[in-house]
C-alpha cells in the first residue's frame, strides 16, 4: 500500500470528520434570537407541463415552475407571531413562472407573497398584513394562491366559529380619476361543524357600485382576471360531508346584485345583455383518499357552474375555464405521494359556455380544455 496515499486519506478523513463535528456543534449551540420562542422554515417547488385549448382552435402548451419559501416566527411568552413568504410570479392568483426566453431570468424574480403579524388568544386570532385567509371556502371560488391584504379576525364560541375580513383592493385612486375611488372588500362567515359535517354560510361584498382593482402605478396584476368588481354582493354556502374513504363537498351561491349589474361596464368588456339575472354559481364534488404518506394517493371529480353575472374572476380559480364566468364543466384531479416530500399528479378541466349570447372577454369562450401534469417537492 502506498503510505503517502494512506496518509493523505487519513488526513482528509480527519478534516471531514472535524468539519462535521464543528458544524454539528455550531448548529447545536447557535442560539435563537432572544425575543423568539420558535422559528419555522418551510417551502416547496413544483414543475408543471400545461396544455390548453380554447374554442376548439386556440391551443398552447407551456412548461412552468413555482418556488415558495417562507418563515414563521413566534415571540416568547406572547400570542404574537410574524411570517413572510417569498414566491415566484407577481400575479395575485398564480405563483407560476414560465420557462423559456433562451435561459434568461425575466419572469424568474421572487416576490413577497405573504408578510403579516398575528395575535392568537385562547379562542380568537387576528391577522394583519398580507396573509392566508381564514375562511372555509372552496378553491373554486377563492383561488388557493390569493393572499388578501388587510385584517382578518377569527373566534369561536361553543360549536360555532366565526371569520371576518376587511381587505384593501385599491388604496391609491381616491380623488384621482373622477369616477373611481378607493375600494375595499368585506367578508363575514359562520362555521358549524361536527365530526362529519361542516357548513359555512359566507357573505362577500365590495365597497361602492364600481370597485376598481387597478393600481395607480399600473394595471391590476392577475392571471386571468378583470380590472373591476362591479355590483358584487355574494352569499355562498360551502359544505363538506365526510364519508368512508373520502368526502363529498360543494358550494351553492348567488350574487344578490346581479340584476342591477350594468353590462356596459369593463366587467363585461362593453357587451350588451338583455337576458336573465345570471346570478347563480355552485360546485359539487367527491374526493377519495389522501396523498400524505408514501405510497398513498387521492383523486377527485367535481362539477362547476358559474353564470355570467354570478361571481368575479378576480377571486375564482384562475385555471378553470381560464377564469371565465358563464361556464360549466368538470374538474378531474389525481395525486400520488412518492415519498413524504415528493409527489406527482395532475388535473384535467373541461368546460363550455352556459349562454352563447355573451361576447365579452370574461364570459365569451365557448369551450376550454386544460391539462396539467405536476411534480412537486416540499419541506
Amino acid at each position: 500500500m502506498n503510505l503517502r496515499k494512506l496518509s493523505y486519506s487519513v488526513l482528509l478523513t480527519g478534516v471531514i470528520a472535524g468539519s462535521l463535528v464543528s458544524t454539528a456543534q455550531a448548529q447545536e449551540f447557535i442560539p435563537m434570537p432572544s425575543k423568539l420562542d420558535s422559528l419555522k422554515l418551510y417551502g416547496d417547488a413544483r414543475f408543471r407541463f400545461q396544455a390548453e385549448e380554447i374554442n376548439s382552435g386556440d391551443t398552447r402548451s407551456r412548461f412552468r415552475y413555482r418556488v415558495r419559501a417562507g418563515a414563521d416566527a413566534s415571540f416568547k411568552d406572547t400570542g404574537f407571531k410574524m411570517g413572510i413568504r417569498l414566491e415566484t410570479a407577481e400575479a395575485s392568483d398564480s405563483t407560476n413562472a414560465t420557462l423559456g426566453g433562451f435561459f434568461d431570468k425575466a419572469g424568474d424574480e421572487l416576490f413577497v407573497g405573504k408578510a403579516y403579524l398575528s395575535y392568537e388568544g385562547d379562542d380568537f386570532e387576528i391577522l394583519l398584513g398580507k396573509h392566508s385567509h381564514p375562511f372555509t371556502i372552496d378553491s373554486a371560488f377563492w383561488d388557493s394562491d390569493i393572499a388578501p391584504e388587510g385584517i382578518s379576525e377569527s373566534f369561536s364560541v361553543g360549536d360555532m366559529s366565526y371569520n371576518f375580513g376587511q381587505y384593501i383592493i385599491s388604496d391609491e385612486r381616491e380623488n384621482r380619476s373622477g369616477s373611481e375611488s378607493d375600494a375595499f372588500m368585506f367578508v363575514a362567515q359562520a362555521v358549524w361543524a361536527n365530526d362529519n359535517i361542516t357548513v359555512a354560510p359566507t357573505f362577500l361584498t365590495t365597497s361602492g357600485d364600481r370597485a376598481s382593482a387597478r393600481q395607480e402605478q399600473g394595471g391590476f396584476n392577475n392571471e386571468n382576471g378583470v380590472d373591476f368588481f362591479d355590483d358584487f354582493m355574494v352569499v355562498q354556502v360551502p359544505f363538506t360531508v365526510k364519508v368512508e374513504g373520502g368526502k363529498i363537498y360543494g358550494t351553492i351561491g348567488m350574487n344578490l346584485e346581479a340584476d342591477t349589474m350594468n353590462p356596459a361596464t369593463p366587467y363585461y368588456g362593453g357587451s350588451a345583455w338583455d337576458g336573465g339575472d345570471e346570478d347563480l354559481f355552485f360546485n359539487f364534488g367527491y374526493k377519495y383518499g389522501s396523498a400524505k404518506k408514501p405510497g398513498t394517493w387521492e383523486a377527485s371529480l367535481e362539477y362547476r357552474h358559474i353564470e355570467g353575472a354570478a361571481y368575479t374572476p378576480n377571486l375564482s380559480d384562475s385555471d378553470f375555464a381560464k377564469n371565465s364566468n358563464n361556464h360549466a364543466g368538470f374538474v378531474l384531479k389525481y395525486k400520488y405521494a412518492v415519498t413524504e416530500f415528493f409527489s406527482i399528479g395532475g388535473a384535467y378541466m373541461d368546460s363550455s359556455a352556459i349562454e352563447d349570447a355573451f361576447n365579452a372577454d370574461v364570459v365569451s369562450s365557448s369551450d376550454v380544455k386544460l391539462l396539467q401534469v405536476d411534480a412537486a417537492i416540499k419541506f
